[in-house]
């Protein structure tokens, strides 16, 4: 694997100070948000209610609640939108949920996705499903009486089946199950319900799952969704048997608590949610104890318009810069042209972060791939750079090309610019710049050494040696690099077409498809995975 210069490997020098930030009216119009602490403390207001979080909270937002924030010097806090357009969003009202520590990378890693530079889908339900399954705490922090759980059984082994049943209502096990999992005859553990609670074994599993629904339903969730979430098969089935047990429906019930006092409820500690459980289920049978890991990912083949520094904040990187090969490593940060061809796999476990970028065609910035390290004290600083370089959550004054600054400082004097493997000529740079202008154009490399005053085959050589590609595979890159662009700001598969220079939107949909794995108009629709908030910037 190919590597950079020595020298380019020299640390940079940075205060690890991070300095206060705020946003105010930041956006979550259209998506709910959830805005995390990854260390510090800040202050979150909305027009009626006022939170102060430390490491470890959040508060979820839902869609079309404006709120201020003003967060503490040595502070982070973490914007992250789930993008979760293809579901209902289910939570109504601000809630307040705790993470534990081990779940700090997965949590940056879900606003690295909101940046939209990785591919993935439009829908990753991870956060909506973590806030979506927390529940409701001591009713004493919001005033209100929930609907209380039915009373535990003493002997061992149903008070282990009852602990089951709280901590997933939907479990489908049917009792012979249950009760072989405690070691058990059927019939003992029926008795042990019936005298232990006054309850049959089939009452209790009911009222304990209509216990569940009205702590969901409390927190603002949908009435179908709290249903199939608790257990119940039908919507008739859940409606009758929540009658049964509150004497209202659940839409009743709903009514009645909007109507009851405002404020949002604390959620516990997802590692103690529900009695003395360790795990808590989320929606797709996994422990909250535990975090997902962060997949294997990687970026699109793209050529951009601007140079961009990119850090691995958490494992190692595989980066391909004009057709070479390099590593970069946790600590690290790299130094991406303009115009040159790039992209970046990422192993599981590992998560690159933008710093900042910088526009193409200035002769004061390196058109070449450098790398350098940071400290490991300035994580924090890092981190809080990348928020408010991509988000509304910043400084009031912030600079934002001071990090890109610090890191260009020993190449302040370079010598006369190069590519990735050789001089950037002055007719070179004329095609990328006019190709990106206009990426219709279907002048040959031959009408551009003719327009040029340059032999053909000179031509050739030092595109080549200037971004890694033959000029045909370069501009090939470049427009599915645009042609994504295009898609994601919603423009159609024909007018793309035309703007790119293929003949008809057949021939472009076949080089896309191909390109991609998908349709341009699959691509539309789960092929991208940021979010349209304004919060984000991109």
């Amino acid at each position: 694997m190919g590597d950079t210069a020595t020298r380019a490997r020299l640390p940079v020098a940075l205060t690890p100070q991070v300095p206060a930030a705020r946003a105010s009216s930041p956006g979550n119009a259209r998506e709910p948000s959830l805005l995390w602490m990854h260390t510090g403390t800040a202050r979150v207001r909305t027009a009626t209610e006022r939170h102060r979080l430390t490491t470890g909270e959040g508060v979820w937002l839902p869609a079309g609640v404006p709120y201020e924030v003003e967060v503490d010097a040595g502070s982070v806090a973490v914007p992250i939108f789930p993008a979760a357009r293809s579901r209902p969003h289910m939570i109504a009202r601000p809630l307040r949920v705790d993470f534990p520590d081990d779940w700090s990378d997965w949590l940056t890693y879900q606003f690295a996705r909101s940046l939209g530079y990785l591919r993935g889908t439009a829908d990753d339900s991870g956060v909506l499903d973590l806030v979506a399954n927390a529940r409701p705490a001591d009713p004493a922090h919001d005033g209100r009486s929930p609907l209380p759980a039915p009373p535990l059984p003493a002997s061992p082994e149903a008070l282990a089946v009852a602990r089951t049943l709280l901590r997933n209502p939907s479990h489908g096990a049917g009792i012979d199950a249950l009760a072989d999992a405690v070691s058990i005859g059927v019939r003992t553990l029926q008795q042990q319900f019936l005298n232990e609670t006054g309850r049959s074994f089939a009452r209790w599993r009911t009222a304990a799952r209509v216990a569940a629904a009205a702590g969901y339903l409390d927190l603002g969730h949908d009435i179908g969704w709290t249903g199939r979430q608790v257990g119940f098969a039908t919507p008739a089935g859940f409606t009758k048997a929540f009658r049964a047990h509150c004497g209202v429906t659940p839409r009743a019930y709903t009514e009645q608590h909007r109507r009851g006092p405002t404020g949002i409820r604390r959620l516990p500690h997802p590692l103690d949610v529900q009695m003395d459980a360790r795990t808590h289920p989320a929606a797709d049978g996994t422990a909250i104890g535990k975090p997902p890991s962060i997949p294997a990912s990687r970026t699109w083949n793209r050529i951009s318009d601007f140079h961009v520094l990119v850090w691995a904040h958490r494992g190692t990187a595989r980066l391909v810069v004009g057709g070479r090969k390099h590593r970069l490593r946790q600590g690290e940060a790299a130094w991406l042209p303009a115009g040159v061809p790039n992209s970046v796999t990422l192993p599981r476990g590992a998560l690159l972060l933008p710093l900042g970028s910088r526009p193409g065609g200035s002769a004061a910035l390196p058109s070449d791939f450098l790398i350098r390290s940071f400290p490991p004290q300035a994580e924090h600083r890092l981190l809080h750079t990348v928020v408010a370089n991509y988000s509304f959550v910043r400084p009031e004054g912030h600079d934002p090309n001071d990090i890109t600054r610090r890191f260009l400082e020993p190449f302040a004097a370079p010598p006369p610019p190069t590519g990735v493997g050789g001089p950037v000529t002055p007719a070179v740079a004329r095609i990328i710049e006019e190709v990106r202008r206009e990426p219709a154009g279907r002048r040959t490399l031959a009408r551009w050494g003719t327009e040029l005053g340059v032999d053909a085959k000179t031509l050739g050589h030092d595109f080549v040696a200037a971004t890694g590609q033959t000029y045909v595979q370069w501009r090939a890159q470049l427009r599915m690099t645009l042609a994504r662009q295009y898609l994601e700001e919603g423009m159609t598969v024909g007018r793309a077409a035309r703007a790119l220079g293929y003949a008809d939107s057949s021939a472009f949909t076949r080089v896309f498809t191909r390109a991609h794995g998908m349709s341009p108009r699959a691509y539309q629709r789960n092929g991208w995975q940021h979010t349209d908030e304004g919060l984000i910037l991109r």
